[in-house]
């Protein structure tokens, strides 16, 4: 992350003055001229294929279960309060009981950065999803959709019970999903990111007959059920005696557990360099419970048997590969990290205005 202070004179700085007060907005950029709106399904409606639409800080409700059903760009402001205090972070609610935010196949080729999911819990339970692929089986395999540092509040489901099997390539990178991420027989590749739907919980990656691959993650919950999976340079915490269950045919190498058992009831399984009944203690610099918190630390600690054992030389988990994870889940894109503007002019006549201003890159 890089940052620059700025000093600006008076003009051109009551925008930054009043960033924090003004009403959440989303542009909308297309062929046409930019349009702002306040509204989610708004924007969705007035957008064209390809449109890319830049959503501010705040939380943006929306109700009845909002339907994608073209190729669209979401960049929003961040997911990670501490690196977006200035706009604060990005999130999508849905506000109504019966269905998520849907995506149709007809939206294939579509992205999603720096946004959490959520849904308000009208029925007080834990099990809400967030986002799934289409609204019923005929339309429940969008291709290439691409989720980039987001955060999923509660469940990603990447198609229709009862689907078929079809490869869809999801990209999952950089993500922090708190639920279960649910395959439904269609295919996702997930690196660099935090699947902790709780180390208790009995699954938290499932039902991927048509392929998957985790690599270079954080995974505090059983991964089940996922035929032909490959999974490696990853750390797997579960309250069982096993990390992975019903893995046939899967490849895993180079992954850390503090289980007895890497896999269990894994015909077929391929198991390479993997650590069995690691101890918690000397993996992380700051992860105990077995959940996920924004304070815990998942770079290796000193001595950790994560330190360089990678297949590629570099750190297990998500501060492993050649881009490791950033921590502060802001999309490329600049944003403003933080402003101070003072209460009134200097005897020069000018307003000192102190922005910090940040972005990530690979």
């Amino acid at each position: 992350m890089f940052n620059k202070n700025l000093y600006f004179l008076l003009g051109g700085l009551l925008f930054a003055g009043s960033m924090n007060a003004q009403t959440p907005r989303i542009v909308l950029q297309g062929s046409g001229a930019p349009q702002v709106f306040t509204d989610f399904a708004s924007a969705v409606a007035a957008a064209a294929d390809n449109d890319k639409l830049y959503l501010s800080g705040g939380t943006f409700p929306y109700t009845g279960g909002l339907v994608i059903d073209k190729p669209l760009h979401f960049i929003g402001a961040g997911i990670i309060p501490d690196s977006s205090q200035t706009t604060s972070v990005t999130t999508l609610n849905g506000v109504d009981v019966n269905e998520p935010l849907q995506i149709t196949t007809s939206a294939s080729g579509s992205t999603f950065t720096g946004i959490r999911f959520t849904r308000t819990q009208w029925d007080g339970s834990s099990n809400t999803t967030s986002v799934i692929f289409g609204t019923s089986n005929a339309n429940d395999a969008p291709t290439d959709v691409v989720f980039q540092r987001c955060w999923f509040q509660r469940h990603l489901v990447l198609g229709r019970a009862g689907s078929a099997t079809v490869n869809t390539n999801t990209i999952i990178d950089e993500c922090v999903l708190l639920g279960v991420l649910s395959g439904e027989n269609h295919t996702a590749t997930v690196t660099r990111s935090i699947l902790a739907n709780g180390f208790n919980q009995i699954s938290v990656v499932s039902f991927f007959a048509g392929g998957l691959t985790v690599e270079n993650c954080v995974v505090l919950g059983t991964i089940q059920n996922t035929y032909g999976a490959t999974i490696r340079n990853s750390f797997i915490r579960t309250n069982g005696g096993y990390a992975t269950y019903g893995c046939a045919n899967c490849v895993l190498e180079n992954n850390i557990t503090p289980n007895a058992t890497i896999a269990s009831s894994a015909p077929g399984a391929v198991l390479t360099n993997n650590i069995e009944n690691a101890d918690l203690n000397s993996i992380f610099i700051s992860e105990t419970n077995g959940y996920y918190e924004v304070t815990d630390d998942l770079r290796m600690a000193p001595g950790s048997p994560g330190l360089a054992f990678s297949t590629d030389g570099t750190d297990l988990g998500i501060h492993g590969t050649s881009s490791p994870y950033k921590s502060g889940g802001v999309p490329y894109n600049p944003h403003f990290r933080s402003a101070t503007i003072a209460p009134a002019t200097n005897p020069d006549g000018a307003l000192p205005v102190n922005i910090r201003v940040a972005a990530q890159t690979n």
